[in-house]
């Protein structure tokens, strides 16, 4: 803008605090996300034949850290320079519904403080930069080199060939050190908070990324997965026709798709659903929203066959699978952090897999609700309904309170003509003329 424009642009104040808030703020969870997100976006601008996302471990200073490396076009030392700014991007339009140019980067460093590694090839040379938290501040490191003079991104090209890497084609590599010199970043990418299983980089990747660009693999290198040796990332639709027993996908009038997926119990491991087998990610039903190949609002194990009846699943959700698909052009954008999405009018509240209840309850196929009668319980006699209400009862400490007979109770009780009663003979029961004078019993 000139002097001479109708607006004075705003300016930052404090930029240091700035960039720590949006930074700090970003939830962790985000991180493996951000960083595999960019990794599929290049690779899929490489050669079909070379197409590739690699995500392993790599040995520093005696401790595992968690790589990700990826085929596609690389950056040139001043590409990389510009590249570590906030809401910078290098071949990718800004804008609020696509990348915002500052994720991988603001979702990285609150785990990686001590430090995340940049290697990216282009032509035939390997630079470097190293982000990281020093001095309460943000930014890229510095490093002197022999002749004294400081330097923020630095050519390694005969390191990294001394290393075993191809300098024949382009590539971009991420290394995470971590908060600390001796955080295994593998198994524990948080530094204990949270915590984090074995599986848990191919669980996270399976319960959110619901397809790949088309020709790019992802591997995960052994080490980085439960399994030995190296194995391949397989998003849910790709493993359909050969993991699960039957599925169906419905199209609504509102182009919204609905994707409905039996997963059968595993006949080695009744606890377990069948597509356990060979798997390296979680193997339990799920119930999401998917919105541009991404899923959103997961719902899985407790938390989704307690939420299944209001999707029209009472019984079997633990076997049964939901997804609803928006198209393209919804309504929708993601949050700043593409943790969830709202929708884009309105108060732009916080969309839920919920919001679809009624519509998936609608579309459901025959031969689902054929399957969710056979997993009903079987009929049960009202005893056995009393006992199992007793134990919830139990469960929940909720004590109830009932009327108890006392012969000299302050409220007296007459059987004899309640509602309903009707006459049972001679007996105790209140008189009633029966012709003879004589009193007659009565049963409630």
């Amino acid at each position: 803008m000139t002097s001479h424009s109708a607006v004075a642009p705003l300016k930052v104040g404090d930029e240091d605090f700035l960039v720590a808030s949006m930074i700090e703020r970003c939830p962790k969870g985000m991180m493996l996300r951000e960083l595999v997100m960019n990794a599929l976006e290049a690779a899929r601008h490489a050669p079909p034949e070379n197409r590739l996302v690699e995500i392993r471990p790599y040995e520093h200073n005696g401790t595992s850290k968690l790589v990700i490396w990826n085929t596609g076009p690389g950056m040139s030392a001043q590409d990389l320079h510009k590249m570590c700014d906030i809401a910078a991007s290098i071949g990718k339009e800004k804008s609020l519904t696509g990348n915002f140019g500052m994720g991988a980067k603001v979702a990285s460093l609150p785990s990686n403080q001590h430090g995340m590694r940049y290697r990216s090839c282009k032509d035939g040379l390997v630079s470097e930069v190293i982000l990281c938290k020093r001095e309460d501040a943000y930014g890229r490191l510095r490093r002197k080199d022999e002749s004294g003079f400081v330097h923020e991104v630095v050519d390694v090209t005969d390191l990294a060939k001394e290393e075993g890497y191809d300098t024949a084609f382009d590539w971009t590599e991420v290394v995470l050190f971590g908060n600390r010199p001796d955080q295994d970043t593998v198994r524990d990418p948080y530094n204990g908070d949270p915590p984090q299983d074995a599986q848990w980089i191919a669980t996270y990747l399976y319960h959110r990324f619901y397809r790949l660009p088309e020709g790019v693999r992802v591997v995960l290198k052994k080490g980085t997965n439960k399994l030995d040796g190296n194995r391949a990332f397989d998003p849910i639709p790709a493993r359909l026709e050969r993991h699960f027993e039957k599925h169906e996908t419905v199209t609504t009038e509102r182009g919204i798709k609905i994707h409905y997926i039996y997963d059968a119990p595993y006949d080695k491991a009744a606890s377990h659903n069948r597509s356990i087998s060979g798997a390296i990610a979680s193997a339990v039903s799920t119930c999401a929203v998917v919105y541009r190949d991404e899923m959103y609002d997961v719902g899985k194990g407790r938390i989704w066959t307690q939420n299944a009846p209001i999707f029209g699943i009472p019984f079997g959700a633990r076997h049964i699978s939901v997804h609803v698909e928006l198209p393209d052009d919804a309504a929708v954008i993601s949050d700043g952090y593409r943790q969830f999405l709202r929708y884009s009018s309105g108060e732009q509240s916080q969309l839920s897999a919920k919001d679809f209840a009624e519509l998936v309850r609608d579309y459901r196929p025959v031969w689902l609700l054929d399957l969710i009668r056979s997993f009903a319980p079987e009929r049960a006699s009202s005893d056995d309904i009393r006992v199992e209400l007793q134990k919830l009862l139990n469960d929940l400490q909720v004590q109830r309170t009932g009327p108890r007979v006392e012969l000299n109770g302050p409220v007296m009780a007459d059987p004899g003509i309640a509602p309903g009663a009707e006459p049972d003979g001679p007996g105790r029961g209140a008189p009633r003329s029966s012709g003879g004078g004589n009193p007659v019993g009565h049963k409630p």
